[in-house]
């Protein structure tokens, strides 16, 4: 099930969710400019491509374990609506997503 976001209005939130090996759907609010995404323990892929419930493609990014990463989401028709997030090679992870207005 996807996880949409759109209804949210706090100008700065922290989400956590299990990623597995299948893309999850997040569905970004319009408040949020700027994403950060994180894993603690495992190695993640996300992309801004991809169809929920199923493997990301080529065009994706890894991100370490531990490691974060500061996405901006652009503003008008240049945004980004909806990233998609799997794990690596590990069955599941807790994702950590924060969301800020800037």
């Amino acid at each position: 099930m996807s996880i949409d976001l759109r209804s949210e209005t706090r100008a700065l939130f922290v989400r956590v969710f299990t990623a597995n090996q299948t893309a999850t759907e997040i569905i970004i609010p319009t408040i949020a400019n700027t994403v950060t995404i994180g894993c603690e323990q495992h190695d993640i892929y996300w992309s801004d491509q991809g169809t929920h419930g199923q493997v990301l493609g080529t065009n994706k990014d890894w991100l370490s374990g531990g490691a974060k990463q500061q996405v901006k989401v652009g503003r008008g028709s240049n945004r980004t609506n909806r990233i998609y997030i799997q794990t690596k090679s590990s069955s599941s992870a807790l994702v950590t997503l924060i969301f800020e207005e800037t």
